[in-house]
């Protein structure tokens, strides 16, 4: 049976092995194996490892394969006078994969670097998140001293992104339309005096805002009103 292509799973070379053998024997690294590992090894290499590693060296049986053993097969010429065929002689070169291991060195130095990075990352970000959570216990604070009932403000009310652009609030008693466009106008406002921004227009205290309230009833969704028009029509709905 013709030789089949495999793979040292210890240092990653090229054999060529006998299927009809139970183990086979590496010649670079002395390693003895699994025939059926080595052929899942060339086939599937994404499964290994390869860690190269020092083996004792192999005194036991021959595990080389047969017609490797007694060399190339001889040729023979036909006596009907046909043209003569010669065997294919020709054994692909066995390659050594090198080691894939990063040294030491290299790996404690991307360690130290990507220690900065975060360090870095952390410098920066830190004095930004500690001032967007000030401005929202704020305007949280703000916010519900201006509601119609009391409310629990760590489980009630909830302000996100880094605007305070998007906001949530239950509430135990039902509103009408008009009563949770009142409360967008007083979230709006809070929102701008705890930013200090001083450019009171629509565009710039109102349309970025999303206000969610929740009441018995279902209550209100009013999502970034283009205009004081919007505010009662296609800015606001009613929810279930």
């Amino acid at each position: 049976m013709a030789l089949q292509e495999g793979r040292c799973v210890n240092c990653g070379s090229i054999l060529f092995l006998d299927p009809n053998m139970p183990e086979g024997h590496c010649f670079f690294c002395d390693c003895v194996f699994k025939n059926e590992d080595a052929f899942r090894a060339s086939t599937n290499p994404e499964e290994f490892t390869f860690p190269n590693e020092p083996q004792p060296k192999y005194e036991g049986p021959s595990l080389t394969p047969v017609q490797m053993q007694h060399g190339p097969m001889p040729v023979f010429e036909k006596k009907s006078g046909a043209k003569k065929e010669v065997a294919d002689e020709y054994v692909l070169p066995e390659k050594k994969v090198p080691s894939l291991k990063i040294p030491v060195k290299t790996i404690f130095l991307m360690i130290g670097i990507t220690a900065a990075l975060i360090g870095i990352f952390a410098a920066i970000a830190f004095p930004t998140i500690n001032k967007r959570g000030k401005q929202q216990k704020e305007i949280a604070d703000l916010f519900a001293a201006e509601l119609p009932v009391e409310i629990n403000k760590e489980n009630d009310l909830v302000i996100q992104n880094m605007g305070s652009t998007s906001a949530s609030v239950v509430l135990s008693k039902d509103l009408t339309l008009e009563e949770s466009v009142g409360l967008f106008h007083k979230y709006c406002d809070v929102r701008a005096k705890a930013l200090g921004i001083e450019d009171m227009t629509f565009a710039k205290t109102r349309k970025p805002v999303t206000l969610r309230i929740a009441t018995p009833d279902g209550g209100y969704l009013i999502k970034q009103p283009a205009d004081e028009a919007a505010l009662l029509t296609t800015a606001i709905t009613k929810l279930k």
